[in-house]
């Protein structure tokens, strides 16, 4: 802020003889000044005198207005100091910055030099534009764990020749890495409906019976008896039935047990470790023998059937056309 003193004084006045009489003042400043100005106003008949304060701030506009009043040490301070808080500022904005943004910065500063290589170009590129790639995600979920990893939807990194190595080379992988991760998501269909999580549970007896329940009673644990509760493995269905079988368990085959199943057969099949086959069939035409009369045809018996086949098979020749044709 510019801070101005006007002093207007009656320094030049006519005495009563007309001559002009000079007057001495002393004036005291309140500030440090860089400088002064006065001039004689001859109509009013007054001189006045200006003094202009030191900022206690300069910008560098204030600098290149007052360069030619102020003294080459305190411009040369000046300018340091605004070198210095500007470098700060830029200091302080580069803190801001992610990791990313800073090489995006500095390849960008070497870009206006002249000096980047085609690696640095590749490279701020594929920084320009990151995506995220995951997997374990939905159908995947099933058989791999969770992950995010970053990528770059760049195309241009073979058609420009460079090296894959650090930063540029560990994207480059990421790149080839997702392209799989489709892959493995197309191939993983048959996972889609696999239960995960919390919700993929396995149950476990140590679920089942805390510290404040026990497997088996207390007064049964410590009796004397030979009785077994035998519910801990009959009613589980982590045993398999011959495991069961063997600890005395009742197995149900549809609906019967074993002994049950033993019943039956012996009374279907006998005790006597012979196999017998029976059939309907051979049960109908056994029947029928025994009822026919006579178990042995006679050459009577068998004329009369022949009698009653006869005009059968005439009419049967007759109609049929793989016969007829035969005959021909």
């Amino acid at each position: 802020m510019k801070v101005i003193i006007a002093a207007v004084l009656g320094l030049l006045l006519l005495n009563s003889t007309g001559m002009v009489q000079a007057e001495k003042a002393t004036i005291d400043v309140p500030f440090d000044s860089v400088g002064t100005s006065c001039w004689y106003d001859e109509v009013k008949i007054e001189y006045h005198c200006t003094w202009e304060g030191m900022n206690q701030v300069f910008t560098v506009e204030d600098l290149m207005e007052y360069k030619s009043v102020l003294s080459n040490e305190l411009y040369d301070q000046e300018i340091e100091r605004l070198n210095n808080e500007a470098l700060e500022q830029i200091a302080l904005e580069r803190e801001k910055l992610t990791p990313n943004e800073k090489i995006i910065a500095d390849i960008g500063l070497k870009l206006d030099r002249g000096i980047a290589t085609a690696s640095d170009s590749v490279l701020r590129n594929l920084l320009l534009d990151l995506d995220k790639c995951y997997q374990g995600m939905d159908r995947t979920a099933a058989i791999q764990t969770y992950r995010e990893f970053e990528i770059s939807g760049f195309k241009q990194i073979e058609s420009n020749n460079v090296k894959i190595e650090g930063l540029l080379g560990k994207i480059a992988l990421s790149i080839q890495e997702c392209k799989a991760q489709k892959e493995v998501f197309k191939l993983a269909v048959g996972y889609e409906n696999f239960l995960t999580g919390n919700d993929d549970y396995q149950f476990s007896l140590q679920d089942k019976f805390t510290k404040d329940i026990q497997a088996v009673n207390y007064d049964k644990l410590h009796s004397t008896t030979r009785e077994i509760d035998r519910s801990a493995i009959c009613n589980n269905n982590q045993f398999a039935d011959t495991q069961k079988a063997h600890f005395g368990c009742m197995v149900l085959y549809d609906g019967m047990d074993e002994d049950s199943i033993r019943l039956e057969n012996e009374i279907r099949f006998g005790t006597d470790g012979k196999m017998n086959y029976q059939s309907q069939v051979l049960d109908d035409y056994m029947q029928f023998m025994s009822n026919y009369g006579n178990k042995y045809a006679t050459a009577q018996d068998k004329q009369i059937q022949a009698d009653i086949a006869e005009p059968i098979a005439n009419e049967w020749k007759k109609s049929n056309n793989f016969y007829q044709n035969s005959l021909k």
